[in-house]
C-alpha cells in the first residue's frame, strides 16, 4: 500500500489524541484495528498473537501520543508499527520455543540419568540377591540366566536330575523375588535384563 498523506480529519484526530482525548483515541482504534489485525495475522498466523500485537500497537500510540504531531502518513506509520511488533512477537515466540526445547531436552537427560541410576541400583540389588542364594541354587541360576543353558543341559552338566534343576531354578527365582519385594523393588522386568 502506498503511503497516503494525512487528511485534515487525520491531522485533527492525531492532535486531539496528542492532547489526551480518549474519544479521539477510540475513534482511531475503531478505524484501524481491523486493517492492522489483518496485517498482523498474515505475519503471525495466530489469532491470539494477532490480538496481542494490535493491543501493543495502540498502547505504543497512546504512550507516544506527544510525538503524533510528527506523523506525516498515518496509515503507513501504523502499518510499520504493526509489522515491527509482529516481527518482535515472532522473535519472542521463537526464543520461547527454543527455551522450551532446551528445557525438554534437559528434562529428558535428567530422566535418563535417573533411569540409569535406578537400573544400576536394581541390578546391584539383584546381584546381592543372587549372591545370597545357597551355592547350588546360585550355580543353577547363573548357568541358566547368565550362560543361557536349558535346565536339561544344566542337569547333565551338574549330574543332577532334571526335576531337581527345575525346582532349584524356581526356588532361586522365588528367593530373588522375595528379596527384591522386601527392598520395595519387585521388578520382574529385571529378570529379562539378566
Amino acid at each position: 500500500m502506498p503511503a497516503e498523506p494525512l487528511h485534515n480529519d487525520d491531522t485533527a484526530l492525531l492532535l486531539r489524541i496528542a492532547e489526551g482525548d480518549e474519544q479521539a483515541f477510540a475513534s482511531l482504534f475503531m478505524a484501524w484495528a481491523t486493517p492492522l489485525a489483518a496485517i498482523a495475522m498474515r505475519i503471525l498466523k495466530s489469532e491470539y498473537a494477532r490480538q496481542e500485537v494490535v493491543q501493543e500497537v495502540f498502547i505504543k500510540v497512546w504512550l507516544n501520543r506527544d510525538k503524533l504531531g510528527k506523523v506525516e502518513h498515518l496509515g503507513a506509520w501504523l502499518r510499520k508499527i504493526t509489522i515491527n511488533q509482529s516481527l518482535l512477537a515472532l522473535q519472542r515466540h521463537a526464543t520461547s520455543d527454543k527455551r522450551l526445547a532446551e528445557l525438554r531436552l534437559s528434562q529428558e537427560e535428567l530422566q535418563e540419568q535417573a533411569n540409569a541410576l535406578e537400573l544400576k541400583e536394581t541390578r546391584r540389588l539383584v546381584q546381592e540377591a543372587i549372591e545370597s542364594l545357597p551355592q547350588q541354587r546360585k550355580n543353577i541360576y547363573k548357568l541358566n540366566r547368565v550362560e543361557g543353558k536349558t535346565t536339561r543341559e544344566i542337569a547333565e552338566e551338574l549330574q543332577l536330575s532334571h526335576g531337581y534343576v527345575r525346582n532349584a531354578l524356581s526356588a532361586a527365582l522365588a528367593d530373588i523375588r522375595d528379596r527384591l519385594s522386601t527392598s520395595g523393588l519387585l521388578v520382574l522386568l529385571v529378570f529379562v535384563l539378566y
